[in-house]
Parts: structure tokens; C-alpha cells; sequence
């Protein structure tokens, strides 16, 4: 009945990797491994997903505490005060703190969605397929909008619209640059053109992470009473990321960092403020996976993903017959995901703390060495894929002649470009129905 729950392991594991090396994160890790997830049934999916997620960021507080680098943006307040708390020798409580932050804010935030998990079923009695729809289409702007640039932005994702709608399209009967060719007919693949435009250049970026002395973290009651006596600051923190995690786009991003500065803020009201605060760093990293839980729920409850991950997530599941937001129940809530997520927390609780050292041993691997095995790994990916659909050498040539392309926006932020292209058959739903309503 519960075997999904043995695919928490390689969610962690697999975690663990994203969590430590920058420009591996969660999205790329799940292109990566695409063609395993094809094969895995859809509770075994979503077991996975949760675990990957919840993992990453644990494990990207180790390494913006001991390397000051984050291995995502909502691993940023860790590297000012984390990094800052490593230098002046407390280190140990930062991760320690980081760590119980984190797991106490996805406990807690169980609680907080208990209170009104009641009234989702008539929530959802507002939506249909266009307002569905048209919320996709308004994530795609936010993201767009949060975006350092904003015009390339917007850019990026007409040109993942356009690359979406190559092919015959079953909404209108008709067929978009397929040029008589068969295999264009049935559009873009998309690990192809997510691994040339995404994962290909997370890879070019130049990551070095320093050679520093790996810390060891001692699991004593100490690190306990020193978070209990500052746990104010990380229930403020969860309050903070249940809400800030809803919002579309950049929703743990979002929470550590408003989590942080509201923090840093009290902090220097009460005169305690100094570079590298303890409650500054356990308020951030508990907003962090309060948030990245909360994110989960427009998907789960009403089938909108709020982030490239769970659109592919979305897409992956839909394949298998399963279509997250239909016939959604408490029970199924709290019987599976919350059992998931328990599970998960309490693994990556020790991950994160007394096993951090070990974490922090994958220093060892030469950058360069890994980003190899990851792209021959991708190549692999890409192939298998293929093979199941018959189309691998198309597959194969679908991402080559992508790749100048990716290696031209390596230094640009690609996350619209791939999220449109995912989710643009339901964005057509929009196309279609703002062109009723014109002509």
C-alpha cells in the first residue's frame, strides 16, 4: 500500500546532489532523470518530487554556510549570515539552527494548511479549463516581470510559445512549422529543448567552490536549546513563507528573503543586529521550506503550478492518467503528502546537521569532472527517451542544433523561455478564446 514511500530515496539523494552543486536544482535534476520518471507510477512521482524538493533545500544551506555559495537564490541569506556565522567559528550552530529551522517549519506548516484545508473542494468550484488557463498565462507574466530583465523576459517566453507550437495541435486541427517533416508533427521533445536551453547553461556557468575546511557539526543538546531560545524568530518565519510561498514564480525565493529582511529588521530595532545573526539565518531558512511546501498546494489542490518544476511535474503526471486538482480530498492530503513530507524532513534533518560533514565531502569532486558526467548523462537521458518513442535520433538532433543557442543565453536567465514552452498547449486555451471574443 505505501511502497511509493521507497521512492524517497533517490528524492534525497538525488536532492542532496541539487542541493550541493550549483546550477544542478531541482528542474534540472528532474530533465536529467526524465526518462526514469517516465517509467514510475504517478504516486511514486510525486513521493520523489517532494522528497528531491523538500532536500535541495536543506542541503543548500550547508553550502552557503561553509562555501558561501548558494545553490539557489533562496540559499542567498544563508551566504551573508551562514558564511559570516562559518568564519567567526560558529559555524556548527549556524547549520545546526538552519537545519532544526527548517524542519520545524515544514511540520508546522502542516498545521497552519489544516486550518483551512475544509474549504479547498469549494474553492475549487470556481475554475475551469480557461481560468486554469488564464492563471497559467498570468504566472507567465509574473515570472517574466520578476526577472532582472524584464524585456528579455518577455522575449524568452514568445520565443518558448513559439517553440511549444511547433507541430499539429489536436485543440484547432492545425499544424505549425512542421515543414512536411513527420517527426515535427509531433512537436518539440521536450527533454530536448529544456536540456539544450536550461540544464546546458546551468553547466557553463563558473562555479568554484573554495577549498575551505570541512566542518564537523557535533548532535548535542546545545544546538537544541540554542534554537529553542531563539524559535520566535523561526515561527515568524513560517508564518511568513505560508503566505509569501503562494506567490507565483519565485515563492521560496520570496519567503527566505522577506522571512530575512523582516528579521534583520526586528533585530536592528532591538539593537542585537550584527553581520552573521542566528535568528536572521533561522527566520530565512524556516521561510524557506515553510515556502517551498505552500507552493505545492495550488498544484495539488487546483492543478496550477506556480513553478517550472511543477509544470513538468503537471505534465509528467498527466501522461500517467493522473491529473493533480481533480477529486482532491483531505484525506488524500494529509494520508500521503503530509506522510512524504514527514518522512522526507526527518531524513534530510540529519543530512543537514550531524551528517553534514559527509555532504560537505563532495567538495572533493572536481567541478569540471562532474558537470562532464552530468552532460554525458543528459546525453543518455535524452537518447532513452527517444527510444521509448521511437524518435531518438530525432531527439538527439532536436538538442544538438539547439545547443548554440543555449551556449548564446548561457549568462541569461532562461526559466520563461522553458516554463511557457512546457505549459503551452493549455496557454493556446487563452489564444483560442481571446480570438473568439476579437473575431
Amino acid at each position: 500500500m505505501f511502497e511509493y514511500l521507497w521512492f524517497i530515496v533517490p528524492g534525497v539523494l538525488a536532492g542532496t546532489i541539487a542541493g550541493f552543486m550549483p546550477g544542478v536544482g531541482i528542474f534540472a535534476s528532474m530533465m536529467i532523470l526524465l526518462p526514469w520518471l517516465n517509467s514510475i507510477g504517478p504516486m511514486e512521482l510525486i513521493a520523489f518530487y517532494i522528497a528531491l524538493a523538500s532536500t535541495t533545500q536543506y542541503i543548500g544551506s550547508i553550502t552557503a554556510t561553509v562555501f558561501g555559495l548558494p545553490g539557489e537564490a533562496s540559499s542567498l541569506p544563508a551566504v551573508k549570515e551562514g558564511n559570516q556565522m562559518f568564519k567567526q567559528g560558529n559555524g556548527a550552530f549556524a547549520i545546526s539552527g538552519a537545519a532544526i529551522g527548517s524542519f520545524v517549519g515544514s511540520i508546522l506548516i502542516v498545521a497552519l494548511v489544516s486550518i483551512f484545508i475544509g474549504s479547498l473542494d469549494q474553492i475549487y468550484r470556481i475554475y475551469n479549463t480557461k481560468t486554469l488557463a488564464i492563471i497559467l498565462f498570468s504566472v507567465s507574466i509574473l515570472i517574466c516581470l520578476t526577472s532582472e530583465k524584464k524585456v528579455l523576459a518577455i522575449a524568452l517566453a514568445i520565443v518558448g510559445y513559439f517553440l511549444g507550437r511547433v507541430g499539429c495541435r489536436h485543440i484547432d486541427a492545425t499544424c505549425f512549422a512542421t515543414f512536411d517533416n513527420p517527426d515535427l508533427t509531433t512537436g518539440l521533445p521536450m527533454i530536448s529543448v529544456v536540456c539544450a536551453l536550461f540544464v546546458f547553461p546551468q553547466l557553463l556557468k563558473t562555479h568554484v567552490i573554495p577549498d575551505t575546511k570541512i566542518l564537523d557539526v557535533p548532535f548535542t543538546l546545545l544546538h537544541i536549546r540554542t534554537y529553542w531560545k531563539n524559535i520566535t524568530s523561526s515561527l515568524r518565519g513560517t508564518v511568513i513563507g505560508f503566505f509569501a510561498g503562494f506567490t507565483p514564480g519565485v515563492s521560496t525565493v520570496l519567503s527566505s528573503n522577506l522571512a530575512y529582511n523582516v528579521e534583520k529588521w526586528l533585530q536592528r530595532k532591538k539593537g542585537k543586529y550584527t553581520e552573521g545573526n542566528y535568528n536572521s539565518l533561522v527566520s530565512a531558512e524556516t521561510a524557506n521550506n515553510a515556502g517551498a511546501f505552500t507552493v505545492l498546494l495550488p498544484l495539488v489542490v487546483f492543478g496550477i503550478p506556480l513553478v517550472p518544476s511543477e509544470a513538468l511535474l503537471f505534465e509528467l503526471l498527466m501522461t500517467k492518467g493522473t491529473i493533480l486538482g481533480q477529486n482532491f480530498t483531505a484525506e488524500f492530503f494529509f494520508s500521503n503528502l503530509v506522510l512524504v513530507l514527514v518522512i522526507t524532513n526527518f531524513i534530510a534533518l540529519f543530512l543537514a546537521w550531524p551528517m553534514a560533514k559527509y555532504v560537505c565531502y563532495m567538495q572533493k569532486i572536481p567541478v569540471n569532472y562532474f558537470k562532464i558526467f552530468v552532460f554525458a548523462l543528459m546525453i543518455y537521458s535524452i537518447y532513452i527517451n527517444g527510444v521509448n518513442s521511437f524518435q531518438e535520433t530525432y531527439n538527439l538532433l532536436v538538442f544538438f542544433a539547439l545547443l548554440p543557442l543555449g551556449y548564446i543565453l548561457r549568462k541569461v536567465d532562461t526559466l520563461p523561455l522553458v516554463f511557457v514552452f512546457i505549459i503551452q498547449t493549455r496557454l493556446d486555451v487563452v489564444t483560442i478564446s481571446l480570438m473568439d471574443m476579437l473575431f
